[in-house]
């Protein structure tokens, strides 16, 4: 009896743990993909990534979680921002993007806008999906 893909959803971090174990366990990197791949699917992780990380654990690396690394963290997108573009849309259906990005990066106003607001451009005015919805004017 063959068993395919098991869990639908999983952690890096728990993959990662899984491979620690079956690598103390003494099992090779190959046989710990295959391994992977029966429980969590072909998306889980690539051969050469599994390998990499029983190489890293070789090396002596103890913890799972990504190690913190140099460069600028994505913080525009907070509650706090959110609700600041969402208010400057809700005074003025008419403003641009250009005008919202006030201490936030063009493309993550556009994320906040159009991903998380949900807002469209109809006739030159932010909509809600909702307002759209209502009038039959959206259609995804």
């Amino acid at each position: 009896m063959e068993r395919r893909c098991v869990l639908n959803s999983w952690s890096k971090e728990e993959v990662r743990a899984v491979i620690r174990y079956e690598w103390a366990r003494g099992v090779s990197g190959t046989e710990i993909h295959n391994r992977l791949v029966e429980v969590y699917g072909p998306g889980v992780m690539s051969k050469q990534m599994v390998r990499r990380w029983c190489r890293t654990f070789s090396d002596g690396r103890q913890q799972v979680e990504d190690i913190p690394r140099a460069g600028r963290t994505r913080m525009a997108t907070t509650d706090a921002n959110v609700g600041k573009v969402d208010d400057m849309i809700r005074a003025n259906r008419r403003i641009t993007i250009d005008e919202v990005v006030e201490g936030i990066s063009h493309e993550r106003a556009q994320n906040i806008i159009h991903d998380i607001l949900r807002y469209r451009k109809v006739s030159a005015r932010w909509s809600s999906e909702i307002q759209l919805i209502m009038f039959n004017v959206y259609k995804d």
